[in-house]
């Protein structure tokens, strides 16, 4: 009978040893026709180039409603803005890996393996390292145009809206990885195989023990070696794992409602915004037998034991135990052309939420200005509802040891039954009922002084912990960041007087409270806080007047994408702005921006797409999303 603990093996590398490395390298496999990976994004925004996001205290109208809805009532009349994103290139690339093939041994013997090699050569005997290529296609893909409306009634009230794209991303592959598994039985010297009473030294000559029914122990040696074809046993089972998987999610925020209302120095804002948000996780692995393949054939001598003469001519004749003839031939049947092993791992998950923010703005005469912002304030969750959840490994590869080779047994050995029956060390495979994943809450208050030049400081606290969970030793961990307090430092300045300012933003992170990291971990986190404080970034810009046009420019790095990522905080304007540039162009009403972000996984596509692979990477590999803004306010 076969152990578990091979089938277990066996049967997870046929099901999961082709998504494992595809995963590990984003899209990858052996031979997959189609895998695809994409990323969707909205138009990113900077409402205030060089400065930085997320001041309560400074107002660009609509465009910056998001930080402060009070802000509405510092427009004029009326604002509109639409941007959209200029559409990327799809690249295409191979990408290699490599895997290792291993053997499994049953029972306490070495006589009886069970080799596994990854690959589709069936006349491979030796285990080795392989090289794999595999083909991917990897997309940045714009999600439509983003609008934005603010129209002032009269001095006390502002109506504002802005319209959102989804964000999201998808993971497509298809193909097919093909494995041998290849069952050898190698009895040079053994002692007393598998209980059989057969003593093989290592020129293949037989010694041969047993004890009759009625007592009698006898022993007989032959003279010259076993058939080779006994001493040596090996069939190949190839195999191939065909892998399906589609997994996407989407967060659509929809849009945004506004209003502020005016009284004296005091304003007041709101706003609301639905967010819907999906998950679709269909993944099918199937281990199928190669069409055609030959059943099995293991050999037992052939005499009876119990009968002293027969198995004394049996060892005294050459033509018997030196030939096939002297042995008898057991068929295990295999399955040609059929699944042997399966795995699903599918459901779909959908969630919604309303979140809504208040915020305050007081104006200190014309030099000072106090802001308030409320993010968030009625706790609003995206509660994931899975349907159709559907989670299993199941196989048809027996859990039972290879027989005994004693001729007084009858050979019955069944390693791939009729049923399929869960794999044992699966079980911990699930998708959960019910996901809740908290919108982040925060405090924004700040304040701003305009004169002699402009300097903004804002302080952030972060009241939603980020929660991350990963397995190791078979052990769920959970390390939790709560605290989460940023300070944001924000100035601009005329130079001399020249018709020219310059610009510039900080945003500070203080040490937040971090549990579950192990020493050495908390030990590297400790010390990037040595001073309790890290910086997240900087932005820098500069604008000159032209005779009534200015034209501005800024750049920036920010980590702060980070933060909203984790949180899944879609409606925040420095999400996915890790890096990036603009220009900008304004007269009269009318203003135009060009906005670039560096996008990190098509720069990689465009590395792995390059025709010389030995080139190293360099600034022709680099890729930008690109947003266009056009704007108009009186």
């Amino acid at each position: 009978m076969m152990r578990r603990t091979p089938a277990l093996i066996l049967s997870l590398l046929f099901l999961f040893f082709p998504i494992a490395p595809a995963l590990s390298q984003v899209v990858t496999g052996t031979d997959f026709p189609f895998a695809r990976f994409e990323m969707r994004t909205p138009p990113f925004e900077d409402p205030l180039p060089g400065m930085g996001t997320g001041y309560s205290t400074l107002s660009q109208g609509i465009e910056t409603a998001l930080w402060n809805p009070a802000s509405l009532t510092k427009i004029k009349h009326a604002q509109t803005a639409l941007s959209f994103v200029a559409e990327l290139q799809t690249y295409g690339y191979d990408h290699s890996f490599e895997t290792e093939d291993g053997q499994y041994t049953f029972g306490d013997s070495d006589n009886f393996s069970l080799g596994y090699y990854l690959t589709g050569d069936e006349s491979v005997t030796t285990a080795a390292t392989r090289e794999h290529t595999t083909h991917s296609l990897y997309r940045t893909q714009s999600t439509g145009l983003s609008f934005k409306q603010a129209l002032k009634f009269n001095e006390w009230f502002t109506f504002g809206i802005l319209t959102h794209n989804d964000i999201g991303m998808s993971i497509d592959m298809s193909g097919a990885f093909p494995a041998i598994a290849q069952m050898r039985g190698n009895f040079l010297n053994t002692s007393d195989l598998m209980g059989s009473g057969l003593s093989i030294d290592s020129s293949g000559v037989l010694t041969f023990t047993h004890t009759a029914e009625g007592g009698g122990t006898y022993q007989y040696k032959t003279i010259t070696p076993l058939w080779s074809g006994f001493l040596n046993q090996s069939s190949n089972v190839p195999v191939t794992a065909i892998v399906e998987a589609r997994n996407d999610i989407t967060v659509q925020p929809g849009i945004t409602l506004c209003g502020a209302m005016k009284w004296r120095d005091l304003s007041m804002g709101t706003s609301l915004t639905p967010i819907s948000a999906t998950a679709n996780v269909n993944n099918n692995v199937r281990a199928v037998v190669k069409e055609g393949t030959p059943d099995i054939f293991i050999y037992q001598p052939d005499f009876d034991p119990d009968v002293e003469t027969d198995a004394l001519n049996w060892v005294q004749d050459p033509n018997r135990y030196g030939s096939e003839s002297g042995y008898k031939r057991n068929t295990v049947n295999v399955p040609a052309g059929e699944v042997i092993a399966e795995g699903i791992y599918k459901g779909f998950y959908q969630a919604s939420a309303l979140r809504t923010d208040l915020g305050f703005t007081y104006d200190l005469g014309e030099i000072i200005t106090l802001g308030l912002m409320l993010e968030n304030i009625g706790s609003a969750a995206l509660d994931f509802r899975g349907t159709g959840r559907t989670a299993y490994v199941q196989s048809r590869i027996s859990t039972a040891e290879p027989p005994s080779l004693d001729p007084a047994e009858d050979f019955n050995w069944t390693p791939f039954e009729d049923d399929f029956e869960p794999v044992e060390g699966a079980e911990d495979l699930f998708l959960q009922e019910q996901v809740n994943v908290e919108l982040p809450k925060k405090i924004r208050f700040g304040a701003a002084l305009r004169k002699p030049f402009l300097i903004a400081l804002d302080f952030e606290q972060n009241q939603t912990p980020i929660i991350y969970r990963y397995i190791e030793d078979d052990q769920e961990k959970i390390v939790e960041v709560s605290n989460i307090q940023i300070l944001r430092l924000g100035m601009e300045s005329r130079v001399l007087m020249l018709p020219m300012w310059i610009r510039a933003g900080f945003p500070l992170m203080f040490k937040p409270t971090v549990t579950g990291l192990d020493a050495d971990a908390q030990k590297s986190f400790d010390d990037v806080f040595q001073f309790g404080v890290v910086p997240l970034g900087f932005n820098m810009g500069s604008e000159i007047n032209f005779w009534g046009t200015y034209v501005g420019s800024s750049f920036g790095v920010n980590a702060t994408p980070i933060l909203a990522f984790y949180q899944l905080d879609s409606t925040n304007q420095d999400l996915g702005r890790i890096t990036f540039y603009d220009l900008y162009v304004m007269r009269g009403p009318w203003k135009v921006t060009y906005l670039a972000t560096f996008d990190p996984a098509s720069t990689g596509g465009a590395y792995g797409s390059r025709t010389d692979k030995d080139q190293g990477f360099g600034v022709e590999h680099v890729r930008w999303i690109q947003t266009l803004t056009v704007s108009y306010k009186f």
